[in-house]
């Protein structure tokens, strides 16, 4: 199934506006009726490259957020049942808790994370970066608005993710994989964050989202999918990215990291830290295991035939957006 322009738009306009519609919800119904018409319009998206592997990781991704809507429908109809409250500020029943099992699943975080890379492994790059940028948004701006009934249970996803993130991806050398554990990693950060500093949370999403959306974007260019396949300039951007979403000094990725352990130190979770360091520790790791390959010598010497200057352009104002200076100075004033 290869979609055309109009039919491809027409999809991507419906995933769009279904998230902003539970975005901007307060009420339960409305929340569920914008992430099924986020789910209609991306399923299609998710074939259109038109292979049997993008199929069947469509059918897998459907059913575990069917699975998670259905947590999400019962546990608002028991909620507005048993307390007749069908608002988000509404809080924290124990019948609510089927609402955050419903939202935890459709993120992917530990220990409901096994689906991300069984999805994954067979998308194109579009449909990976959609997954893990833009399909989570709506999810977690609920999760922001159950944030305090549940922080404790946020807390223990939150590490547990950002642990198992950082371990599963020891090891890994397909790019996709790779991207996905980092994922898992990375929201446990959030949640982590959404229990001490609802801004910090936002911040981190956002820096998130950003680097996420460059590095597949440049993936997609070159058609890139294992780590021997890169080698040239483009290595160099590629490495600055990787290292900037590990959260290595002084690149882009390290703001919303120390950003976020200053808003759980200072809001007495220092337990916590030591997770969150542990997954970040491990997913540097990984990232350099990445650069020892593309500079030791051990690439194919291959690039997607089609390398423009435009994109050269690109690649080398993506490499200095990697190194992240200019964000120092304005992110630390504004916080």
């Amino acid at each position: 199934m290869v979609l055309s322009f109009p039919f491809s738009f027409g999809f991507g306009v419906l995933c769009v506006l279904g998230s902003l519609l539970s975005v901007s919800s307060g009420h339960w119904v409305g929340v569920w009726l914008g992430l099924e018409i986020n789910l209609l319009g991306f399923i299609p998206l998710m074939v259109q490259s038109g292979g049997s592997q993008s199929v069947e990781c469509a059918i897998k991704y459907f059913v575990v957020q069917a699975l998670g809507s259905g947590f999400l429908l019962l546990g608002g109809l028991g909620f507005g049942s048993s307390f007749c409250l069908w608002f988000l500020s509404d809080g924290g029943s124990v019948v609510s808790v089927f609402l955050l099992f419903g939202l935890v699943l459709k993120l992917g975080v530990a220990p409901f994370h096994w689906w991300v890379p069984s999805v994954m492994g067979g998308l194109s790059w579009f449909g990976c970066g959609a997954l893990l940028t833009w399909q989570k948004l709506a999810p977690f701006f609920v999760v922001l608005g159950l944030s305090f009934p549940f922080c404790f249970l946020f807390l223990v996803f939150g590490c547990f993710s950002a642990v198992v993130g950082g371990l599963m991806g020891v090891g890994q050398v397909q790019l996709r994989l790779l991207m996905a554990y980092s994922s898992i990693s990375h929201w446990g950060w959030i949640l982590s964050l959404v229990a001490f500093s609802f801004l910090g949370s936002l911040c981190y999403y956002f820096f998130y989202f950003l680097l996420s959306f460059f590095i597949f974007y440049l993936l997609s260019v070159f058609g890139l999918w294992r780590f021997s396949q890169v080698s040239g300039l483009f290595s160099v951007v590629l490495v600055f990215g990787f290292l900037s979403l590990g959260g290595l000094p002084p690149l882009t990725g390290f703001v919303p990291k120390w950003l976020g352990l200053q808003g759980v130190i200072f809001g007495g979770g220092v337990f916590v830290v030591g997770f969150l360091l542990l997954g970040s520790v491990l997913g540097l790791y990984y990232y350099l295991n990445f650069v020892f390959v593309v500079f030791l010598g051990c690439g194919e010497g291959y690039l997607k035939s089609g390398f423009s200057a435009y994109s050269g352009v690109v690649c080398v104002g993506l490499g200095f957006f990697c190194l992240g200076l200019p964000f120092y100075d304005v992110v630390f004033w504004v916080f």
